[in-house]
């Protein structure tokens, strides 16, 4: 095919907002390398990658999971010290908490997306700032937590959106950032973890063998979906990502508002990393 018609094709992916049959899910474009990686140290299983070439997007169509299958909170993974307990604060506090300090503003509401069986909630409640926190999820887990129900767009706003190892498992990530984003305030936040694809050698990437990756990003990708929703992106250095949670581990900041991103900038003036838990691995 062409390069003028492949040019073609992305135009009318992004004007339609859906992804050309067998395309990029981030950008939309039909430039994609399709081919199987194994990372022999550490899984066997051969896995189908799809690299765009556009905006450098892994997506991993067959390296899925069904968390509406879920029917018990015993079968939702955790992972010591990100996940919040009762009596330690994890990674999710840490985050909200930043945010607060970005915004320094009071009565903030606190919308902390897919936790699973993370308590961090229970935490956040008690941050000066905060005055409510709901749980965002495809099932209900926390029974003594306002919820609302994360396949469904957002019929209230909120000024701070905490994803926390959320945004790999979107399958359809032009779709599901939509979503995410349609419960941010116009002045609010979004704060995501997730690992940023480096463009490097994918065999020694371990990060797209966890169950349930199905989308690696790119810088370039992540461009590509806030110019799509209209908001704007920054990326930056949990402390975790120091020691055991690897150096591609990044916070995602996105928000519509320029107020609010400058203020992303001034806190990063005085702190060299966004808070997380410990970079020493718990035993």
């Amino acid at each position: 095919m062409s390069a003028a018609k492949h040019r073609l094709e992305d135009l009318r992916a992004s004007l339609s907002g859906r992804p050309a049959p067998g395309g990029c899910r981030a950008c939309g474009s039909r430039r994609v390398s399709t081919r199987e990686v194994s990372n022999p140290s550490f899984s066997a299983k051969q896995l189908k990658v799809v690299v765009c070439q556009r905006c450098g997007h892994v997506g991993l169509p067959e390296n899925t999971f069904d968390f509406k299958q879920v029917t018990a909170a015993t079968q939702v993974a955790t992972s010591a010290g990100r996940t919040g307990t009762a009596d330690v604060p994890g990674r999710e506090f840490k985050m909200a908490s930043m945010a607060a300090d970005i915004l320094r503003r009071d009565n903030l509401s606190v919308l902390v997306y897919g936790p699973g069986l993370s308590l961090d909630y229970l935490h956040i409640r008690k941050l000066p700032r905060v005055a409510r926190v709901t749980i965002g999820d495809l099932m209900r887990v926390q029974a003594d937590a306002d919820f609302v129900d994360t396949s469904q767009r957002a019929t209230r706003k909120f000024d701070i959106v905490i994803a926390c190892e959320v945004i790999e498992h979107f399958e359809y990530p032009r779709a599901e950032f939509s979503r995410l984003l349609s419960y941010v305030a116009p002045d609010g936040l979004l704060v995501c973890s997730t690992n940023i694809y480096d463009g490097g050698n994918l065999t020694r990437h371990r990060y797209i063998h966890y169950r349930g990756h199905a989308s690696y990003y790119s810088p370039a990708a992540l461009r590509s979906i806030a110019r799509r929703n209209h908001v704007l992106l920054d990326f930056r250095l949990p402390h975790a990502a120091t020691g055991y949670a690897g150096p591609r581990k990044r916070y995602v900041l996105m928000s519509r508002s320029r107020t609010v991103m400058d203020a992303v900038a001034d806190y990063f003036g005085s702190h060299m990393f966004g808070p997380s838990e410990s970079p020493i691995r718990p035993d």
